[in-house]
């Protein structure tokens, strides 16, 4: 495994300068060309708070596709009703689903990022799992899962699951002033930054 990395900028949860940096270190480690339209599937999404964060930290990148897929249709229709490209070029959508269940979701493309902003591995292990195995599926040859995590305990068992899946660990960031929250010790906005991509 490699070292944790610190992360020192002091931000909270709507920092854009911090997910700004994620996405362009997830499209870095790929070396991925701003002349290909980025295709990009938010898990777990809620209301998409990040996704304006993440449109502008895909430039230069062009954005070709964007879904955010969660099980709560109230945030799903707010997220619909917040988010709009202003590029006729590039396709945005949300949907009501199980993230955890992507293999079935046979229309979905490959994508060159996957996304998951506060995964909760703590509180459903197996779903967790499958959900982060068809996340390594949905990537293509090249692409990259990012996610961030709570707790650390969490990101380790998460960091587990996606090993016996043979992902590689490209990056592991600890956020080294991240915003404590108080409804539960040791908790605080994404605490820990992973970066992964498929099996070779």
């Amino acid at each position: 495994m490699q070292p944790v990395i610190p992360f020192r900028h002091h931000g909270t949860d709507g920092d854009v300068a911090r997910l700004g940096q994620l996405v362009r270190e997830a499209f870095g480690l790929i070396g991925f060309s701003p002349d290909n339209p980025a295709m990009v599937l938010n898990l777990a999404c809620g209301r998409a708070d990040e996704t304006g964060t993440l449109f502008k930290a895909l430039a230069p990148a062009r954005l070709g596709f964007y879904l955010g897929i969660d099980l709560l249709p109230g945030d799903i229709a707010e997220a619909k009703a917040r988010w709009r490209s202003s590029d006729p070029a590039t396709q945005v959508d949300f949907k009501a689903g199980d993230a955890s269940r992507t293999d079935r979701m046979k229309q979905l493309p490959p994508f060159d990022l996957v996304f998951i902003r506060h995964q909760n591995f703590w509180h459903d292990g197996p779903q967790w799992d499958q959900l982060l195995e068809n996340a390594l599926n949905s990537l293509k040859p090249n692409g990259v899962l990012a996610f961030t995590s709570y707790f650390d305990r969490e990101h380790a068992l998460a960091l587990a699951s996606l090993k016996t899946c043979g992902a590689e660990l490209l990056a592991n960031i600890r956020h080294m002033a991240s915003r404590p929250l108080d409804d539960a010790p040791g908790k605080s906005v994404d605490r820990h930054l992973a970066i992964v991509s498929r099996p070779k």
